[in-house]
C-alpha cells in the first residue's frame, strides 16, 4: 500500500479522488494508477503484456542501440519503464501535460527502483508556447490537446520534437514513442528539423483518423506528408517471438499514393470509424544507418482494398 506521505505526493495539483489507487502486475513492474481512472484500468489489457514480452526492444537494442528515450505522452509511466528496462544506459526523457499524472509516474518510477533523466511538463508541438490542454477525467489515456465535450481544460506549455532532442548527437540512436490521441501532426511538424538531418531514429507512433480529425487533422493528407519524407511501416501489434532482425519485424513498406486506402482499411478495424493502428516511422533507406529493408509481397490491406 502507498503510505500517507506518498499519498499526498499523488494529490499535488490533483483536483480529482486519488483515494482509491489501483495496481497491475506486468512481469517485474508494478504500475499503480488513479483506480477511478479508465486510462489506469486499461493496463490490465492483454497488448501491455505483450508488449513487455515483444522482441522490438531487443532488436531496437542490438541494431538502433538507443542512447536516447523519449517517451510522448508518458500516462502513468508505463513504456518509459518499459524503456528503462530494455536501455538502461540510455538518456530517458519523459512528456506528459497533466500535473497529477508527473505524480505518479515519478511514484511509479521510485516504486520499481528506477529513474528517467528529464520530466517535461508539457505537450510536443510544433511551436514552444502557452497552451491549453483537455483532459478527460474518465480516460487520462484519452486526453487531447482541443478538449472534447464538458472536458477539464488545463494551462500548460509546449515543447518542439527538435528542442527535445537537441542534445542528440550525430552517431547516437533514438527511440521515440508517440501517442498523443490525434495530435501526431503536430509533434512530427515539431521535429522535423531533427528527423531531416539525423539518420539513426526509430519513431512508433499511434495513427488514429477519428482523433486526428478531433484535432483539426486531415489522417489522409499527413499520411501522404509522411510518405514522402519517411518509410512507413504498419506495426502489426504483437512482435512474433522469433523475430530475428528489424528488417523481419517491419516488413514492407507504405508508399506515397497508398494513403486515402490504408486510412479506410484502418477505420473498418473497429465499429463506427473508430479503427486505429500503430506505425513504426523510419529515416529514409537512402539514408538509414540502420535496418536496411528488402521488397515483400503486398500486405493484405492492400490486395484487400486494391
Amino acid at each position: 500500500m502507498i503510505e500517507n506521505s506518498e499519498m499526498d505526493d499523488l494529490k499535488s495539483g490533483l483536483t480529482y479522488d486519488t483515494a482509491k489507487l489501483g495496481l497491475v502486475t506486468i512481469g517485474d513492474i508494478d504500475l499503480r494508477y488513479r483506480d477511478a481512472d479508465g486510462g489506469g484500468k486499461h493496463y490490465h489489457g492483454r497488448g501491455h503484456f505483450e508488449e513487455y514480452v515483444s522482441p522490438m526492444y531487443r532488436l531496437l537494442a542490438d541494431e538502433l542501440k538507443p542512447s536516447h528515450c523519449i517517451d510522448i505522452g508518458a500516462n502513468y509511466g508505463y513504456t518509459g519503464l518499459l524503456m528503462r528496462r530494455a536501455f538502461p544506459d540510455a538518456n530517458l526523457t519523459l512528456v506528459e501535460p497533466i500535473p497529477w499524472l508527473e505524480s505518479f509516474v515519478r511514484k511509479n518510477f521510485e516504486n520499481n527502483g528506477a529513474s528517467f533523466d528529464r520530466f517535461i511538463s508539457a505537450i510536443a508541438s510544433d511551436a514552444a508556447a502557452t497552451t491549453e490542454f483537455g483532459v478527460n477525467t474518465n480516460a487520462s489515456q484519452d486526453s487531447r490537446v482541443k478538449a472534447q465535450g464538458n472536458w477539464d481544460v488545463i494551462s500548460t506549455t509546449s515543447v518542439t520534437l527538435s528542442e527535445i532532442t537537441s542534445p542528440v548527437s550525430a552517431d547516437q540512436g533514438v527511440y521515440i514513442k508517440i501517442d498523443t490521441q490525434g495530435w501526431e501532426e503536430s509533434v512530427f511538424r515539431g521535429g522535423e528539423r531533427f528527423l531531416s538531418s539525423h539518420n539513426r531514429w526509430f519513431i512508433k507512433t499511434e495513427f488514429a483518423p477519428h482523433w486526428m480529425i478531433s484535432q483539426g487533422s486531415d489522417p489522409v493528407a499527413v499520411l501522404e506528408s509522411w510518405l514522402e519524407k519517411y518509410d512507413i511501416y504498419e506495426s502489426l501489434g504483437r512482435v512474433a517471438w522469433n523475430c530475428s532482425s528489424l528488417t523481419d519485424m517491419i516488413g514492407k513498406k507504405l508508399e506515397p499514393g497508398d494513403g486515402a486506402k490504408f486510412v479506410d482499411y484502418v477505420q473498418t478495424l473497429n465499429k463506427n470509424g473508430l479503427g486505429w493502428v500503430d506505425l513504426f516511422v523510419l529515416p529514409p533507406a537512402s539514408r538509414r544507418a540502420y535496418a536496411n529493408t528488402v521488397e515483400r509481397p503486398s500486405s493484405i490491406w492492400k490486395r484487400l482494398f486494391d
